[in-house]
């Protein structure tokens, strides 16, 4: 039996297109800048940071962080790669430029709002992200609505 096909499993798109293609979202998008990084150490993780002005009228600017830990590799039955760990690099960048395009889409198409879309993702003044802190009190209930108010 097969093992379920994950996306964009058999991408050959190099990372440095995919990391162009965010680039070109971003900006065309109206983002003021963008920053790559990659963690490598405990677990590895690719971390896509952008600044975004909430508009006119508005004075902030907003930090947003995306990140990705690539699946694992996948070893052969013959001692090679089924899935390398340079597949699932190419398959995270791809899954970023895929998520980020698709949702500024949306966004510049009224179909959501920008806040709608990234609001879990902006950091803090910290480096936590909205989405870091609140959805933990979510999970315990600290941010449920009161009983008969939800109905």
């Amino acid at each position: 039996m097969t093992s379920p096909r994950t996306p964009s499993q058999d991408t050959s798109v190099p990372v440095e297109r995919s990391k162009e293609q965010i680039r070109d979202a971003l900006k065309s998008a109206g983002a003021r800048g963008v920053q790559f990084d990659e963690l490598w150490e405990p677990e590895t993780e690719f971390i896509v940071r952008f600044l975004w002005s909430m508009g006119e009228g508005f004075d902030a600017v907003v930090r947003v962080r995306l990140e990705v830990k690539p699946l694992s590799p996948e070893k052969g039955v013959r001692g090679g790669w089924r899935v390398s760990p340079e597949q699932r690099e190419r398959q995270a960048w791809r899954a970023l430029a895929w998520y980020l395009k698709t949702m500024l889409e949306a966004a510049s198409f009224g179909l959501m709002r920008f806040e709608d879309v990234f609001l879990s993702f902006v950091e803090d003044e910290t480096g936590h992200t909205i989405g870091e802190r609140l959805i933990p009190m979510l999970e315990q209930g600290r941010l449920a609505l009161p009983r008969g108010e939800g109905k």
